[in-house]
């Protein structure tokens, strides 16, 4: 990594919190200067456009910059736009800043600054500028990459994005993607401004392609829709997509797991889930996994009705990940719409069975219980699931004599003591993940997250030995009393649930709470048997209420 480029944790650890998430996911995943960053993106540039004023120095750029790009130009595809708002990323406005975006509007009636809540799904370029000396390097750059992660919430099945990035007069176009952020050398706007000139009209003429967008979303009267062909689905099928997903991961380099619930075009009801993933070539293919379970009459595992593998980021084995469409059945409700206590614990009783059968039928261990893998069935006749586990994205299939791989893995606030001290992932640590989401979502109270005076809020900051640590101590005894005093009304009948569920995953051990795991067949049934009974006991009680 070049040296103007270098990341500095210690200006890092005093940005917003919104800034230390964005440092943690890129950091250490930024790459450049790129050799052929140039000629790979933009050819051999040459600027013919007529009438262009002197280069524009840096006080009087954003002046500049207004004028030129308010002009009709021939072959431009979209318009720039100067924002100089937050825009609700929780940055204040710095003088001589602003965020540059190059819009590409549905419909010439469509007014882009009057439609602030839905911008970011034109966005096809994003610039960020500021004058000299009033924001440091990083700063600067994670409001970039602010504006990038915007853009890809918007757009999750983009493919790349185009980035640029002015400080005084030197300039870096950057390419995001969720491998990760790519940069050409620096160059100075005043001292090359035919090449500067050049590369923002590039912009402006650039193909769906060249901007980085996958073209498979299309809309109609009815709404967004995809069509999907297979083996099993020989001739095209139209499948809406629900306006807003269900699921969505928020980092900008990583999965970009986005879940739609969708409906057949001759339905009208959300019949499955439909999800985009950016997955790790390396990694086993989740609909593997999914076969593998409906092979092994797995209860209450979803079925795979379509797996699609759409692109690919880069010809290397171990850094490309590839763009996944799934489709699974039934689509459920979210854990935090459950609309009485009863829903609530049949759920987790049922995902506890379906995640014991994963376990024992197909030898798979699931390794991300976490709220949103969770979720709500409507309708379902006597003996059928109330709530499943579902996305097997993180999950490994265990062999005989196999051990799981010594790695981090999971949803941070629902991740287990053992996990996050750098143990191999085991059932137990799964069966603790459930105690987590289950106080996650009490606490919650309908909301998808605790107030912001909850102790839980304190199981997403730090690092993983900070966690591990802070997470024990809120599972001893006096501590958990704290935590149940957080239950609301609504709630109270939950509390001696709660406190099974502690007693049975923390044994105490010379007087501390033990958090390791026995994997004996009968020490593993005993644990399953525990939750279930623990579960089954509080639904016998709230039905006598």
């Amino acid at each position: 990594m070049d040296g103007y480029l270098e990341v500095d944790q210690s200006s890092a650890s005093q940005a917003t919190t919104d800034d230390q998430e964005i440092f943690d996911n890129i950091n250490g995943r930024m790459h450049g200067p790129m050799i052929g960053f140039m000629e790979k993106h933009f050819g051999n540039l040459q600027y013919t456009g007529q009438g262009a004023s002197a280069a524009p120095s840096p006080d009087n750029f954003l002046q500049w910059f207004s004028t030129y790009a308010s002009r009709e130009l021939d072959g431009a595809r979209g318009l720039w736009h100067i924002s100089q708002d937050s825009i609700a990323s929780g940055h204040e406005s710095t003088k001589g800043s602003a965020r540059l975006l190059l819009a590409i509007c549905p419909s010439p009636a469509y007014n882009y600054n009057h439609n602030i809540g839905t911008r970011w799904g034109h966005i096809q370029v994003i610039g960020q500028f500021y004058q000299h000396g009033c924001v440091c390097y990083q700063d600067g750059l994670l409001s970039l990459c602010w504006s990038a992660h915007q853009v890809f919430a918007s757009q999750p099945t983009r493919l790349f994005l185009h980035g640029f990035y002015i400080r005084g007069s030197l300039i870096e176009l950057w390419i995001f993607d969720r491998s990760g952020l790519y940069c050409s050398r620096v160059f100075n706007v005043q001292k090359d401004f035919n090449q500067f000139l050049s590369v923002i009209l590039s912009y402006q003429q650039m193909t769906d392609e060249d901007l980085g967008k996958l073209d498979m979303i299309k809309t109609d009267i009815d709404g967004s829709y995809i069509m999907i062909h297979s083996a099993e689905m020989p001739s095209a099928r139209k499948i809406y997509l629900e306006s807003e997903p269900v699921a969505s991961r928020q980092d900008l380099v990583g999965t970009g797991t986005t879940c739609y619930r969708v409906r057949m075009s001759e339905s009208r009801r959300w019949s499955s889930i439909l999800k985009f993933k950016w997955r790790w070539a390396r990694e086993r293919p989740e609909n593997e996994l999914l076969e593998l379970a409906k092979k092994n009459c797995v209860w209450g595992a979803v079925s795979l009705d379509y797996y699609e593998e759409l692109e690919k980021e880069t010809s290397n084995f171990f850094q490309n990940r590839i763009l996944t469409c799934t489709i699974t059945s039934p689509a459920g409700r979210p854990l935090h719409t459950f609309q009485s206590l009863i829903e609530l614990l049949q759920v987790f009783r049922d995902a506890v069975i379906c995640h014991r059968s994963l376990y024992h039928d197909a030898k798979i261990l699931h390794q991300d219980i976490s709220s949103g893998n969770m979720i709500i069935l409507d309708g379902q006749g006597e003996g059928k699931p109330k709530g499943i586990l579902i996305d097997l994205d993180s999950a490994i299939q265990l062999t005989e004599g196999s051990k799981t791989e010594v790695d981090i893995t999971g949803t941070r606030p629902s991740m287990a003591i053992g996990v996050l001290r750098g143990e191999r992932h085991t059932y137990r640590h799964d069966l603790e993940s459930f105690l987590y989401v289950f106080l996650w979502t009490v606490i919650s109270s309908h909301a998808e997250k605790p107030p912001e005076t909850s102790k839980l809020r304190r199981w997403s900051d730090g690092d993983w030995d900070e966690l591990a640590v802070r997470k024990c101590l809120d599972m001893d005894q006096d501590s958990f009393r704290d935590i149940l005093t957080e239950f609301t009304p609504e709630f109270y009948p939950l509390k001696s649930l709660a406190e099974s569920l502690r007693q049975i995953l923390f044994p105490l051990k010379d007087g501390v709470i033990w958090t390791g795991t026995h994997s004996s067949p009968e020490a593993v049934d005993k644990l399953y048997d525990g939750m279930m009974h623990a579960f089954e006991g509080a639904i016998a009680s709230e039905g006598g209420r």
